[in-house]
């Protein structure tokens, strides 16, 4: 999806950009879900829900770990064949939960969706009582982008770019301030054991995470001009992007948790 006034995720899974946009949140972000999700919970044996699922990394893990696991995804074309994981096409927004689960997992899915609150009533609504509910999203991390650059003009692009990146993905529905509101919104929904964590740190240039605003920028491009950057301005960022010179204020990666309320008599 793009343009600016298109609500909704604005990646595409069928864009040329989706397998490099995967590889690279793989990278950045697998180790700390894997890490996250076995401090929750004993897997083998359990149900397991992956929702917005991508290619698939963590829905394949689940599986290996001797969980039953369904993958879910809007568009669930690069989710591999896989003993224990079934595939399904299922919009958590607009559909019924697929079921209850001992693990709900959902990652950067909830701060992408307009219809958000909607969206979490119905992961809640899949679990079952006990089950636990994990998601992540990414937020702006404080303190200055750009920690280093190769030029002081570099550096006051990179600058200019983050600005209009957080603006073209509000622009499709996105909220930079959801991580911040997800703990309360998880315990006012009636979630106990609510807890979060933290996860950030630099970007070189080449590595995972300007590979993934390097794969974002082509989807968001009529946004990002529409909010102040020029055709110059967009090639000039992807080459800075690419210099591992260039050393970045990662984006921070927000997991909040919580489980399902077990019976008064449990």
């Amino acid at each position: 999806m793009t343009g600016s006034t298109a609500q909704g995720y604005a990646f595409d899974n069928a864009s040329d950009q989706a397998g490099d946009h995967h590889d690279a949140l793989g990278q950045l972000l697998n180790a700390q879900t894997r890490q996250f999700i076995g401090d929750l919970i004993d897997l083998p044996g359990t149900s397991c829900l992956e929702i917005g699922a991508g290619a698939g990394s963590i829905a394949v893990w689940l599986a290996d770990q001797g969980a039953e696991v369904l993958a879910t995804d809007i568009a669930p074309q690069h989710i591999p064949a896989r003993r224990g994981l079934t595939v399904r096409r299922h919009d958590v927004v607009t559909d019924d939960p697929p079921g209850r689960f001992d693990l709900v997992h959902a990652r950067l899915v909830l701060g992408h969706l307009p219809r958000r609150e909607q969206a979490l009533r119905r992961m809640i609504g899949a679990l079952k009582r006990g089950g636990v509910l994990l998601t992540g999203d990414y937020m702006v991390a404080p303190g200055a982008f750009v920690a280093d650059a190769p030029d002081r003009r570099t550096g006051e692009l990179l600058s200019r770019y983050l600005p209009a990146h957080v603006r073209a993905l509000s622009a499709h529905g996105n909220d930079p301030e959801w991580p911040h509101r997800a703990p309360a919104a998880f315990a006012a929904a009636g979630l106990t054991d609510v807890s979060f964590r933290l996860h950030g740190g630099s970007w070189r240039g080449g590595g995972a995470g300007c590979r993934l605003l390097l794969a974002g920028i082509p989807q968001l491009r009529g946004a990002l001009l529409e909010h102040g950057l020029t055709e110059d301005d967009l090639t000039a960022t992807t080459a800075a992007l690419a210099d591992p010179r260039l050393l970045l204020n990662g984006f921070l990666f927000v997991q909040t948790s919580g489980r399902s309320a077990e019976p008064a008599d449990s």
